[in-house]
């Protein structure tokens, strides 16, 4: 029997044909929830959804023609499925949308949870300051994530001395609810300075979980300061009202809670100079003030016919007596901002690893003794550049 072999490209275009022309898929009605809508290229991309299924959909030039859909409204489109065989993928290609009275089950779920929330008074609760310099960070996220690597890298690039902890979950499907309620409650127990929470984009179904009434409500039982970062900038989920701090990405929550330490070197540096500038101005303000009060002095004193010249030398001496010992007070206040500066500069996080020692870490832990180190450890070797993972012999 002679074997058939198809190429990918013949497989998709039968498979598009199958579709185009079945007369139960063309010039069709179906209704549903309009979510993940987005705009591009003058088109609409958008999907509708009930409570088991999912349909991607596209109105080509309805962004051209000034048609707005808004989330979480209930639809009626008409049109045709179509497949793009180039990703392999099918959608509904839609000639007219007109929408339904009522809101969709997605919707109704998100503003009904809000409102709960709000009339509980929960979600208007004093917002918590974050630390400026944090040393013990929780990241609530997937360990396989863009999100978490977001976060690593900043933390990088921003030399960020800090201790960084995963609390694994997944943030998606029917395990994420529960993984995610384990993994704050985890974190809960910790000595941390503030937990981050991230996720990147996806569509309304994929960032459901942070809209869950019972995830929602173990955020707002964080001892620590909570700080989001879910999906875009398009993207708001009940998560984000519940924290402290809410940012559109990952990677921006991580830029706000991590301070760049060059920066921070470089704010030390206009510190002192702006403090040496204060001091010299008010060395010079005090060599004018005696200045101006030897003159006077000095005028007063030939005004006076009673004071002799042994008088005179006096003052005059006197007056030197009380520049010098202003003068030496003014010195040693520079000196001493010199001596902060220099200690500032020694107590750098990384000023230690610049001189070739090497810190090593263990389960996120600064190893301190040898005796805790067994063969066939993994530990990390945190250089001035950078880290390499190795195991104890």
């Amino acid at each position: 029997m002679r074997e058939i072999v198809y190429t990918v490209t013949e497989i998709s275009e039968y498979i598009k044909k199958l579709l185009e022309e079945d007369p139960y898929l063309v010039n069709v009605s179906v209704y549903g929830e309009v979510t993940n809508v987005r705009p591009r290229k003058g088109h609409i991309f958008f999907s509708l959804v009930d409570e088991n299924a999912k349909l991607d959909c596209v109105l080509f030039g309805g962004d051209n023609m000034g048609i707005r859909l808004q989330e979480g409204r209930m639809a009626l489109v008409d049109g045709s499925i179509s497949v793009y065989t180039p990703h392999g993928t099918y959608r509904f290609v839609c000639s007219n949308i007109r929408y339904l009275d009522h809101i969709g089950t997605y919707q109704m779920k998100f503003e009904t949870t809000l409102k709960k929330l709000l009339e509980e008074g929960l979600l208007y609760r004093p917002k918590r300051p974050l630390p400026r310099f944090p040393k013990r960070i929780g990241v609530i996220t997937s360990r396989s994530s863009a999100a978490f690597q977001d976060v690593i890298r900043t933390a990088k690039e921003r030399k960020s001395p800090v201790e960084i902890y995963l609390f694994h979950t997944s943030v998606q499907g029917d395990s994420a609810k529960k993984e995610l309620i384990e993994a704050l409650r985890k974190a809960n127990k910790y000595d941390l300075d503030l937990v981050l929470i991230v996720r990147g984009g996806g569509s309304r179904e994929d960032l459901w979980v942070f809209n869950e009434e019972e995830v929602v409500r173990e955020i707002l039982k964080m001892k620590h300061p909570v700080v989001t970062g879910i999906g875009h900038e398009i993207d708001r989920v009940i998560a984000d009202f519940a924290a402290d701090v809410s940012m559109h990405t990952p990677t921006g929550a991580a830029e706000y809670v991590l301070p760049d330490f060059r920066d921070v070197h470089e704010e030390l540096k206009n510190l002192y100079e702006r403090m040496k500038d204060t001091v010299l101005e008010k060395i010079t303000r005090e060599e004018e003030r005696l200045n101006r009060l030897f003159h006077y002095i000095k005028a007063a004193a030939k005004r006076k016919y009673e004071i002799n010249k042994l008088t005179a030398v006096r003052v005059k001496e006197l007056a030197g007596k009380l520049r010098s010992l202003v003068l030496n007070s003014v010195r040693r206040k520079h000196e001493r901002v010199e001596h902060l500066f220099r200690v500032l500069e020694s107590l750098k996080p990384t000023r230690f690893l610049d001189k070739g020692f090497v810190l090593v870490k263990k389960e996120g832990k600064i190893v301190k003794e040898a005796a805790s180190l067994n063969s066939g450890d993994i530990v990390f070797l945190i250089f001035r550049d950078g880290e390499k993972k190795a195991r104890v012999i």
